[in-house]
């Protein structure tokens, strides 16, 4: 691969190499290197989230040494790689300590790009700091609507605005134009970051915007009455997106077979946010958990 891709690359990103604005580092560059520091924002330790540190850091040190193995990669450029932790004490992201993390990695070592951090609420603070201090912020996170606006942020994956536009092109390709209704689960303390509030954001909003009747209806885990779930599906949907953990959407489905609803009646999308549903091995039977359930749960799943 040319060393001129890889240029194209940064200046992608916005890593330029102006004059005055590197550091240097006698242990790791030769005299005539520019270093390039880049600072991760992630979970130290919690590996319930994809971006964990843990998780996300033996792919950038492999990079980091592929690229500073090879001269031809970046010529006169030398990567650094250092990281922050955006978690509490609790282990759960924070909004708290991912910007002052960030103020401290500016101070201290003045990146030239962040990544991550991967969080919705922790990342909106650190958009509006590196917006303003013209660093780039590359995250495979940050997946909510809105980001759009801080002009330093860089997603490399798809964010909700794209479900909603698949939501959409699936809604006007079969002519549904009402009863489509938005099931989550939400929690509201300082543990969450409430990702199914925010995966459902892009369908709300799009089609909202091209006049599809649509009903939103959240749930908290904690006392979870399935009953009064599906009381609300039958009253108000037909055509229903569904974000929650595997195992509740499970339950769900339980339910309604039990309770005689006619399923064919009804299409469910199952929004599933870090692939649970592709975890087991063998044959994929979103349905069997070796219990009591697994007959209805089949039924139901059909």
């Amino acid at each position: 691969m040319s060393p001129c891709w890889f240029r194209s690359l940064l200046l992608l990103l916005g890593l330029r190499v102006p004059p005055g604005r590197s550091s240097r580092c006698a242990d790791n560059a030769t005299s005539d290197q520019t270093v390039v520091t880049l600072a991760a924002i992630l979970p130290l330790t919690n590996t319930d989230y994809a971006w964990a540190w843990p998780r996300v850091a033996p792919a950038l040190l492999r990079a980091v040494r592929r690229v500073n193995s090879d001269p031809w990669l970046l010529p006169g450029l030398r990567l650094r790689l250092i990281h922050g932790s955006s978690e509490n004490r609790g282990g759960f992201c924070s909004d708290s300590i991912a910007p002052l993390v960030a103020v401290d990695l500016k101070q201290s070592d003045d990146p030239w790009a962040f990544i991550g951090p991967g969080c919705d609420y922790s990342s909106s603070p650190v958009a509006r700091f590196s917006t303003h201090w013209d660093v780039p912020m590359v995250t495979a996170g940050a997946r909510a609507m809105g980001f759009d606006q801080y002009a330093a942020v860089t997603n490399t994956g798809p964010t909700h605005k794209k479900l909603g536009e698949l939501g959409l092109r699936v809604q006007e390709a079969f002519g549904w134009r009402q009863h489509a209704m938005l099931v989550y689960s939400d929690n509201k303390d300082d543990s969450d970051d409430r990702p199914c509030y925010f995966a459902v954001e892009g369908l709300y909003l799009l089609l909202g915007a091209r006049n599809i009747s649509t009903r939103d209806y959240s749930f908290s885990l904690d006392g979870l009455n399935l009953r009064a779930v599906v009381q609300e599906i039958r009253q108000h949907g037909r055509v229903v997106y569904i974000c929650c953990p595997w195992d509740i959407f499970r339950s769900l489905m339980v339910q309604f077979w039990e309770e005689g609803v006619a399923l064919e009646d009804y299409v469910f999308f199952f929004i599933d946010l870090f692939a649970e549903g592709l975890g087991q091995r063998g044959p994929v039977r979103p349905w069997f958990r070796g219990d009591r359930h697994d007959h209805a749960a089949r039924h139901a799943f059909r």
